[in-house]
């Protein structure tokens, strides 16, 4: 049975009330997936109603010098299945680079937003993207810039929707004025729960923008999965991640073990009252998990069935608050370009 859908910002349309989060296919995570995985997937995601589906041009495998993989994996999923391409709302994004030197860079250019936005429609396969985000703010331009030229994309066709990924109010306030603002997405979960409260999620309902939150699962940490940071593969960048890093990793459990005994008392995972809780903050929340695995893949999605009472958001909500995350969530230097 198809999971609940959700209106996407106040577009009219619907989405999956769950979607999904394709990097972990490509890039970063471990190996690439073959297309038989790719396929097996987003079959899965069909036949489940997971209808929103993001990427990014730079889920690529590490070191490879190359954009696209991810985007890529996708054109060859919507090349071989027919009618596919219509049930999806595509999203990518934009603004890292490699320079002619290899070297890896931000660009949040006019000029690169728009050759970048032409290099995803052809690694897709696709006429348009319904959503075209700037993946992060490039401290070097300053976001009215970047968004002025996404404006340009929308009204030449190329793109259905705008979105930002890790702007901050006063980021999204200056990019809002130029034009309207369909996403922001930022990471939120358990253990990063800021957005709920400093100010994010109020500016989003109260200009009528999606707020899609990534790493719902805690890059996976929440689902109670990893024991330590041996479990994960020797090319994950989960083993340089602050979180999994040190003392780090076994104190952050101890949030992980206070949800499980929350799940176990429904019947549930870890990873699935960590969603359902998130889905219930706000209807605006559209959470986009990831997964290579088909049975982690039915695990998410069965999540959209779980309610949770308000006693039991109430419970979850004071483990949360009461619980202090170790670590950051990036490295100092990508902190620089997050929100928070």
């Amino acid at each position: 049975m198809p999971i609940p859908t959700r209106e996407f910002a106040k577009t009219g349309e619907q989405v999956g009330a769950i979607g999904y989060g394709a990097m972990g296919l490509a890039a970063f995570y471990g190996d690439s997936a073959p297309d038989s995985v790719v396929n097996a997937i987003f079959d899965k995601c069909l036949a489940d109603g997971v209808t929103h589906w993001d990427t990014a041009d730079m889920y690529s495998p590490m070191g490879s010098g190359k954009l696209g993989y991810n985007e890529e994996q996708i054109g060859r999923y919507f090349a071989s299945h027919p009618g596919a391409r219509e049930k999806v709302t595509i999203a990518t994004k934009f603004v890292n680079r490699y320079d002619a030197d290899g070297s890896f860079s931000m660009d949040g250019s006019p000029e690169w937003c728009h050759q970048a936005c032409n290099d995803s429609l052809k690694r897709l396969g696709v006429d348009q993207i319904d959503l075209f985000y700037a993946h992060r703010p490039d401290p070097k331009v300053d976001v009215t810039k970047t968004v002025g030229a996404m404006k340009e994309l929308k009204e030449q066709g190329k793109i259905r929707y705008i979105g930002v990924s890790e702007y901050n109010l006063d980021q999204l306030e200056r990019a809002n004025k130029v034009v309207h603002i369909d996403a922001i997405q930022i990471e939120i979960s358990p253990w990063t729960p800021e957005a709920l409260t400093n100010g994010i999620l109020a500016w989003a309902e109260k200009n009528g923008t999606a707020l899609v939150a990534y790493s719902p699962l805690g890059r996976g940490f929440l689902t109670g999965q990893y024991k330590t940071v041996d479990d994960l593969p020797e090319n994950d960048f989960r083993r340089h991640n602050p979180r999994f890093t040190g003392d780090n990793f076994a104190k952050n459990l101890e949030l992980v073990n206070d949800i499980k005994k929350i799940a176990d008392k429904k019947n549930a995972t870890p990873g699935q009252i960590a969603l359902a809780w998130l889905l219930q903050k706000s209807p605006i929340i559209l959470p986009i998990p990831g997964t290579k695995k088909e049975k982690y893949l039915e695990e998410n999605n069965k999540a959209a069935e779980i309610k949770l009472s308000k006693e039991e958001m109430d419970e979850i909500d004071g483990v949360i608050n009461s619980f202090k995350v170790s670590g950051t969530r990036y490295a100092p230097e990508m902190m620089q370009v997050c929100a928070f």
